[in-house]
């Protein structure tokens, strides 16, 4: 008998019952209005023919797996089933975790730490106990240090010098220390060391403040105030702004900012800026390269992606020659033109600021001709708005600045069909978007002399627009803004991280997260179970999974997180069922390439009654993200207090989303939806039914994106939502949806037969699928008696006289509309538009209860529509299982509000 053989026999070879297990003072916790609670347990426990046990306590020398020596590590436990070869037990092996914290740099699982179907290997904690994985580094109280002379000049006004510290992060050896990964303009490569407090990741500085409104903006947002060149804005006075509003908002608090920041910047300490300098969706941080007080000018150090100034504001024809700079030849050659790369997000979405021709269908009545046209509104939304010849000409015209104090001039016309009223519908009428004033703009038909002439010598002689002045914008990261306890700032000049402590210092348990590895990987791994762990401390994912096969994760609960909490690649069979995610800086959960799209394998995976919130706290990424992907099912998760989607899915076939509960979505980025996909011709079969969205007044329900297609959106509950449901592209249909208190539901033309036509990107990659031949030729004659296409899958679609580039096939019938006044569709293409019921108001619904947001009813034309809403409505969202021992309340998640 060898020595591992020795140690095996001294372990307990029975399953551990119940009652042996000693519960802890504390448990995997949910976040709920700054407090914890309770919500996740381990699992009911399961017979296997090996028990290890791993105690934080114990030590690796001296133990054997045995429950009277237990290993003192994960990685010990590890490497004893690994000595097991091939020989598991009957049943598999289960590792018994006590209650601690355990420090690790990454427990990696490869292929041979893999069970067998009958023979799983289940990593677990003791029920009622938290068992914390973490590969942060931990802070000494005494490496705090009271601020440097120089950093104490830099403090707030508003704040104690005293009361911050600094930690000399060089000093201690850590690594994302010197510059965000993305460079000096990034959407999404944060990069950068995560400072965690008793196990709540503190908040970055910011300015404003999160829960700060300067000048009535939206609260942590100011706005740039006109374009100044393709790189810089005024944040005072001297822009153009189409609304007019030249407020100085960086010093209305007296406390000296534009002056404070300018000098902080002239002595090298970077600053930052997160700004929605041109669209209203993946905001660019931006490092700044002059704040000139004297013009009230912020110049950036490189150009935004297509240019300084909103792409719903006017075109600045002339900016070679526009400016006092250019016609002096003063222009500064020292900053260079470089231009931030486009985000990948920035690709998906695929907005027509044209004016089009649509036929609106207002309360069930006949259709009315309308002109409408998408336009940027305050508070980062896009609007639907009616359209007018005048305004249409003025908005499509182009800025000339010619000399200082000319007038703003036309140089150009552009026609656009007026609107017109159908005379077959009588209570469709001109008024019913009355709310429009055709004189938003009129501040821009005319600059004086002292408007215009600020002096200001422009750095750059590139494309830009003049500016609506509602490109929202804030500063992260600069010591100068930490004005609130918990906040905290990473000098790159310095080298050192400044704090505002919640408390006293010396009672915290600090961790700093720099450690880019996840927390726990799996890689070819199958038949492997981790049930009932905290995951926190990691610069980078929770836990990342790489073509692995039958593996649970269940009753965790991933927190503070740089990056995201589980990342998917490759892996089918698996199950990711009532894990808590929150406070990460990116994605909840990650799906990705699972299954095959050309030979359409299904990957079998499913992702259940998980709890997903406030993500995407660093760069806005999804609670649930999926892309090239077939064949998996999410079920009865909650997602909410998001800053975009709650739900993206690209690039993927067969996926199934029912019984998810959705509501405060988009909080920060604006054209979205709840539930978003775009820009594939071959994304056919996805089921969408039986979900609730809720106080979604940021956002769009179901939002299919330009050249999407093949979605089904059926028995869904969509409230207080911008648009219900806005499709674009071939075959997406939807039939019976309840849409209450939303402004619309719409189908929408986009794009041209240049842009969306048999030689466009989406025509290629559905030609990458093959699909005249199996699989996807037969997929094609499945779908068309699935769904009731009346045209060939896929000849038509590459067919230039089926007119790809309209939204041939889709449907909305059927469909029951509470408070929601209008359906909205395209004049052109083949729409069908039938048997859609509506409620003028939410009282004549007789819901059970509107204000909890119990939707059952007895009304009989809901139930016309929606037969079985009474018994799908509870069903919906969080459930008890044996995981998952409490559901919160709606009110606990505060989702009876919009945030």
């Amino acid at each position: 008998m060898n020595k591992l053989q020795k140690m095996i026999s001294l372990t307990t070879i029975v399953a551990l019952g119940t009652t042996l297990i000693q519960p802890a003072p504390y448990a995997a916790a949910d976040q709920v209005n700054n407090r914890e609670v309770v919500t996740l347990d381990s699992g009911a426990t399961v017979k296997t023919g090996l028990n290890l046990y791993v105690d934080a306590s114990a030590s690796d020398s001296s133990g054997d797996g045995s429950k009277s020596k237990p290993f003192a590590t994960l990685t010990a436990a590890r490497d004893a089933i690994r000595a097991l070869h091939d020989d598991l037990p009957a049943g598999g092996v289960t590792v018994w975790v006590k209650g601690g914290e355990y420090e690790l740099s990454n427990f990696e699982l490869t292929a041979q730490d893999s069970g067998a179907a009958d023979k799983p290997i289940i990593y677990r904690s003791y029920s009622g106990e938290q068992v914390t994985l973490t590969n942060g580094v931990h802070i000494n109280t005494s490496d705090w240090k009271p601020l440097s002379k120089d950093a104490a000049a830099r403090v707030h006004p508003d704040v104690k010098a005293s009361d911050l510290y600094e930690l000399d992060v060089q000093k201690l050896g850590l690594q994302h220390i010197h510059h965000f990964a993305g460079g000096t303009s990034f959407t999404e490569q944060w990069g950068i060391i995560d400072l965690i407090a008793d196990g709540v990741r503190q908040p970055i500085s910011q300015w404003p403040n999160p829960d700060e409104s300067v000048n009535k903006h939206r609260k942590g947002w100011t706005t740039a105030n006109g374009s100044a060149d393709a790189k810089s804005f005024y944040y005072g006075e001297g822009g153009i702004p189409e609304n007019g509003d030249t407020t100085d908002t960086l010093d209305l608090d007296g406390t000296n900012r534009a002056e404070r920041w300018k000098k902080s910047l002239e002595s090298g300490h970077p600053l930052y800026l997160k700004g929605f300098w041109r669209t209203v969706w993946s905001p660019i941080t931006s490092s700044v390269q002059d704040v000139d007080t004297k013009h009230h000018v912020i110049t950036l150090k490189d150009i935004p992606d297509g240019g300084m100034g909103s792409k719903w504001s006017k075109a600045v024809e002339d900016y070679r020659s526009s400016t006092s700079a250019a016609k002096s030849g003063q222009t500064d050659q020292s900053l260079t033109a470089q231009t931030t790369p486009a985000s990948e997000d920035d690709a998906l979405h695929d907005n027509d600021t044209s004016s089009k021709s649509y036929l609106v269908y207002k309360d069930g009545g006949a259709a009315q001709t309308m002109t409408l046209k998408e336009e940027q509104s305050d508070d980062s939304l896009l609007e639907t708005k009616p359209s007018s010849p005048e305004k249409d000409v003025e908005d499509n015209t182009p800025v000339k600045l010619t000399d200082k104090g000319a007038e703003v001039s036309s140089t150009s016309s552009s026609k656009t069909e007026a609107m017109e009223e159908s005379s077959t519908n009588p209570s469709v009428t001109k008024d019913a978007y009355d709310s429009v004033q055709d004189d938003v703009y009129s501040s821009t038909s005319s600059v004086s002399e002292d408007v215009y002439d600020s002096g200001y010598l422009a750095k750059i002689r590139a494309p830009y627009r003049i500016g609506t002045g509602t490109e929202e914008w804030q500063a992260l990261n600069y010591l100068d803004e930490i004005d609130q306890p918990g906040e905290w700032a990473l000098d790159f000049k310095d080298k050192k991280l400044y704090y505002y402590p919640k408390g006293n210092l010396k009672d915290l348990n600090m961790i700093i997260a720099d450690n880019e590895t996840p927390v726990v990987s799996l890689n070819n791994v199958s038949n492997v179970q981790l049930l009932g762990f905290t995951i926190e401390g990691s610069m980078g994912n929770g836990i990342e999974l790489k073509n692995t096969d039958h593996v649970t994760l269940a009753g965790n609960t991933l927190r503070n997180l740089g990056n995201g909490g589980v990342l998917d690649v490759g892996g089918k069979n698996n199950l990711f069922q009532s894990n808590d995610i929150y406070e990460t800086g990116g994605f909840g959960i990650s799906m990705n390439s699972a299954g095959d799209r050309k030979k359409l394998t299904p990957a079998n995976s499913r992702v259940t009654n998980n709890h997903i919130h406030n993500v995407g706290e660093l760069t806005h990424l999804e609670p649930i993200l999926v892309r090239d992907s077939v064949g998996i099912l999410f079920d009865h998760n909650l997602l909410h207090d998001v800053p975009k989607d709650a739900v993206r899915y690209v690039y993927s076939n067969n996926l199934t989303f029912e019984y998810n509960e959705v509501h405060n979505t988009s909080l920060i980025e604006g054209d979205t939806g709840a539930f978003y996909t775009a820009q594939d011709w071959a994304s056919y079969g996805n089921v969408l039914r039986y979900n609730f969205i809720h106080h979604n007044k940021r956002s769009n329900g179901f939002y299919s994106d330009g050249a999407d297609s093949g979605d089904n959106y059926h028995y869904n509950i969509i409230q207080g939502s911008t648009k219900g449901i806005l499709l674009n592209g071939h075959d997406n249909i939807a039939t019976n949806n309840l849409v209450i208190d939303s402004n619309m539901i719409q189908v929408d033309q986009r794009g041209d037969s240049k842009s969306h036509g048999v030689n466009s990107i989406f025509a290629d990659q559905l030609r990458e699928m093959n699909p005249t031949s199996n699989p996807w030729a037969n997929y094609g004659k499945v779908l068309q008696d699935t769904y009731g296409y009346d045209h060939d899958l896929w000849g038509s679609i590459l067919d230039p006289s089926w007119h790809p580039e309209y939204p041939n096939g889709t449907k909305m019938t059927d469909n029951m509309l509470v408070n929601t006044p209008d359906v909205v569709v395209p004049k052109v293409g083949d729409v069908k538009v039938a048997n859609n019921d509506s409620i003028n108001s939410v009282s004549d619904a007789d819901f059970y209860d509107y204000s909890k947001m119990d939707l059952r009813t007895d009304n009989a034309k809901i139930l016309a529509k929606f037969p079985d809403l009474n018994e799908v409505f509870p069903k919906i969202g969080l459930q008890k299982d044996e995981f998952r021992t409490r559901v919160l309340t709606r009110e606990e998640t505060r989702g009876l509000s919009n945030h």
